[in-house]
């Protein structure tokens, strides 16, 4: 039985801070068809920890314990605790994806990593110590062209937390070896992400790409899946 679990490959599937679990949903399956043990932590009950990020870090170790291949994808703002998770992980096979993702920004904060003019934007917007839930964020026909199925976009919208200041003016770690030593991949959905794919591009990651949107893995999760099993057999 231990034998059967050490060889079992897991994806650890983490979203981004202002979305849910949800955002994996359409994925699974086809993951898990394809052979892979499918760990989704749910962040939003860590939002209110002292420290977001240690929080994260914890949870997504506790959830791959025993793997003999672990492979962890971030979503969106989820980029920016990769190599905290990775190196609370460990383990000799690792890889680290970045799926339309924002990179790492150790030794600052979000706020902190952004340009001046989105940081204003970001402390205008917080609310009593909060930021208002991502779906306020825009005009509500950009989320309705994103997600033009309605269910579809009630799902992904449901219970969007509202984030705690303390998680966007956290100042993240520097990395350790774990995360020196997985393999980075990264995978660029929409064309907002195209300087960020080509900076990972020069950091020496293997980029890989699908003209899509930035939530394809729920609009299109069969080609998004393909896309990533592609770019980790290579």
């Amino acid at each position: 039985m231990l034998k059967d679990m050490l060889a079992e490959p897991t994806m650890l599937l983490v979203h981004s801070p202002l979305l849910t679990s949800a955002t994996w949903d359409g994925m699974r399956p086809y993951l898990e068809a394809a052979g892979w043990r499918v760990a989704v932590p749910d962040l939003r009950a860590l939002v209110e920890r002292p420290s977001f990020h240690a929080a994260v870090c914890a949870a997504a170790a506790a959830s791959v314990t025993r793997a003999a291949r672990t492979v962890v994808v971030g979503h969106s703002r989820a980029g920016a605790y990769l190599p905290g998770i990775a190196d609370a992980i460990g383990g000799d096979r690792l890889d680290v994806v970045f799926l339309d993702a924002r990179l790492p920004h150790a030794g600052t904060s979000w706020v902190g990593s952004v340009p001046a003019e989105r940081a204003a934007w970001l402390r205008t917007m917080a609310v009593s110590g909060r930021l208002p839930t991502w779906d306020s964020w825009f005009p509500a026909h950009s989320l309705e062209d994103l997600l033009p199925e309605p269910g579809q976009r009630r799902r992904l919208l449901h219970g969007l937390p509202e984030l705690p200041w303390q998680v966007v003016s956290e100042v993240l770690p520097m990395a350790g070896r774990a995360w020196d030593a997985a393999e980075h991949v990264y995978l660029q959905l929409s064309a907002a992400y195209q300087s960020t794919a080509e900076q990972a591009n020069e950091y020496g990651y293997r980029v890989q790409r699908l003209d899509a949107d930035h939530l394809a893995m729920v609009t299109q999760p069969a080609a998004v899946t393909d896309l990533l099993l592609s770019a980790l057999s290579a």
